[in-house]
């Protein structure tokens, strides 16, 4: 420190800051935003203090000074969060048997510049032209114009209006259930669907919304501190919305696809607690790179996902860009 100017001082300083901040937020992956909700907002930030320590390093070693291995050293620790995130190889095959699951967020069939203009025509002519066996909708409104003709089954609440879930199917829907989260619009639906010999649970949930405009101005203009407030009831309102599904999915009879628009991360609690139900992650194990799902500027957001059992296999995913909502759809094969 000694050979260092008092400003690259003061810069080593907020280094080191930097640095226990990334170390301590890796801990609350384990820690429900029920116990510490603001650990949650910490846990989102993930990517933003990976950042600023790589920013560190590459200052440090243009010095040619060694104090980049502070940084270095607790990004190497985190490996184990970075490899939720990036894909560099995949895993693809071709299968006698397997079906194709999309799940899509597609925002009411609401153009997101335009809250009047209608995407459904464009949306029904994607899925048409992808065909995938099973498609899982999150904030799908039901209406007399949103008819999918191409799916002999479908399972969500006919009695309502507005937004929802739902799974539509090629294939024979024997049981389901819906539920109708408390005090919010979102919502989650299961069908045990029969393909052949085959029974697999599928669900399509719709975790609570972050209600996160997609641009950086529009989250800026919002009060910081009324900001992490309405965070901490997000996450602490996901959690409970998962307390009533799991034991749905850890109890399943049948190998469980769970397609979902979770509002949180792969670094999140919420999703350490579904693969904690022996799920894995699709995009992880036949995507590739990052992944990005939700539309917000520059910022490479990964919060649509397919997770399924451990006894299934995954191949071929894709990350589609589509621009007729807030949300890319994603799509998988899966060999039964």
């Amino acid at each position: 420190m000694k050979k260092l100017s008092f400003s690259y001082k003061i810069l080593y300083i907020f280094n080191v800051v930097f640095a226990m901040l990334l170390a301590l937020s890796y801990l609350t992956s384990f820690i429900s935003p029920k116990t510490f909700p603001f650990l949650a907002i910490v846990n989102f930030s993930i990517p933003l203090l990976w950042l600023i320590n790589f920013c560190f390093i590459l200052i440090w070693l243009l010095k040619l000074k060694k104090y980049f291995i502070l940084s270095l050293l607790v990004m190497l620790l985190g490996w184990f969060q970075l490899k939720n995130l990036f894909v560099f190889s995949n895993s693809n095959f071709v299968a006698s048997q397997s079906i194709s699951v999309m799940s899509y967020n597609v925002m009411q069939f609401y153009s997101k510049s335009d809250a009047k203009l209608s995407t459904f025509d464009g949306i029904k002519n994607f899925v048409d032209k992808e065909t995938p066996s099973i498609l899982c909708f999150q904030e799908f409104k039901n209406t007399n114009q949103h008819k999918f003709e191409n799916f002999k089954f479908s399972s969500f609440d006919s009695t309502k209006i507005g937004l929802q879930s739902a799974i539509f199917s090629q294939h024979r829907i024997i049981n389901s259930k819906y539920f109708d989260f408390e005090h919010s619009g979102n919502s989650a639906v299961f069908a045990d669907i029969v393909i052949n010999l085959d029974t697999i649970r599928v669900f399509s949930a719709h975790f609570q919304s972050l209600n996160l405009k997609p641009d950086i101005t529009t989250l800026n203009e919002e009060p910081k501190e009324k900001l992490i407030k309405r965070l901490e009831k997000v996450f602490k309102k996901q959690i409970n919305q998962f307390d009533l599904i799991k034991d749905d999915i850890a109890k399943s009879p049948y190998p469980v696809v769970f397609s979902a628009d979770m509002n949180n991360t792969a670094l999140s609690y919420l999703y350490h607690q579904l693969t904690g139900l022996e799920l894995k992650d699709s995009f992880l194990e036949s995507g590739q790179y990052y992944g990005k799902t939700f539309n917000f500027g520059a910022l490479p957001l990964r919060i649509d996902m397919i997770l399924i059992s451990e006894s299934l296999k995954s191949s071929n995913f894709k990350n589609y860009r589509v621009d007729y909502s807030d949300h890319y759809p994603v799509m998988t094969k899966i060999q039964l």
